[in-house]
């Protein structure tokens, strides 16, 4: 991957945890956000739901540890969001690269076309 002036590099484990049930509406997510450079995700333990805000349709895409679709890539300045919609942990290690010195993540508001709550 090229990149334009200098980036910086993270590495992140995220733990989430299992759902509830959906009528509670306090299912563990990240909440709305998107990054200013690419995401690499790779899910190493359950599953996890993730949304596009450029979605009218709110698809969920779900990526489960152990199978052909275990990882994904979030876009740079794509608002998205990832749940834990099951009963059961996930975990995920994402790789980011962004531009140096940039903020990592930036919290984005709901972008209307699914509604969940804030994390």
């Amino acid at each position: 991957m090229q990149t334009e002036g200098d980036s910086d590099l993270f590495v992140q484990r995220v733990s989430w945890n299992p759902g509830v049930p959906a009528c509670s509406g306090l299912t563990p997510s990240s909440g709305w956000h998107m990054h200013p450079g690419p995401s690499f995700i790779n899910v190493t333990e359950g599953s996890v739901t993730v949304y596009r805000g450029d979605d009218p349709a709110c698809t969920p895409h779900v990526f489960t540890a152990g199978t052909a679709n275990n990882s994904f890539m979030e876009i740079a300045g794509v608002v998205h969001i990832v749940r834990n919609e099951t009963d059961a942990p996930a975990k995920t290690i994402a790789v980011q690269l962004i531009p140096k010195g940039a903020d990592r993540r930036q919290d984005a508001p709901d972008p209307g076309n699914c509604h969940f709550p804030s994390p």
